[in-house]
């Protein structure tokens, strides 16, 4: 059964291979992208570009994972439009190299709240719906909750 699955950071890299490819598997997938209008545009427009061409169900969403307005604002459209979550990817992410005294701590907290704050983020906001549709987010089949 196909599902609508939610991920973040698909601008590029993993994350867009990630859901060209759940999309090609038949699923709906809303590609989290953070300033759509802005220095991502061509990622959305390259994601809508593969959508139409190959038939599938790939939708760009405005979505920056550090901030909750953003993140809110994302969910709620997608719940809105009448879809509802399945599935949560969360692969946004920030890499930093080098050695370790040449970060200030700015960065590293920056790099941090990218790659572990972001998520609680979307928890935060996707969960409930999961929630509220009987998933058991405890069990990785997410096995529908008996009702009470």
């Amino acid at each position: 059964m196909p599902s609508n699955i939610v991920i973040t950071g698909a601008s590029s890299g993993f994350g867009a291979m990630t859901a060209r490819a759940l999309a090609d598997a038949g699923h709906t997938v809303h590609a989290g992208i953070r300033d759509t209008a802005g220095r991502n545009a061509p990622a959305v427009a390259d994601a809508t570009a593969y959508a139409t061409e190959h038939g599938v169900d790939l939708r760009p969403v405005e979505m920056d994972v550090s901030d909750q307005a953003s993140v809110d604002a994302a969910i709620a459209g997608i719940v809105a439009g009448g879809a509802r979550l399945d599935v949560i990817i969360h692969n946004a992410g920030h890499m930093v190299l080098g050695p370790a005294e040449a970060f200030t701590p700015e960065q590293l907290a920056q790099a941090y709240d990218t790659n572990v704050l972001s998520a609680q983020r979307v928890n935060r906001t996707a969960l409930p719906h999961l929630r509220a549709r009987g998933h058991d987010l405890q069990n990785p089949r997410h096995r529908r909750l008996p009702r009470r």
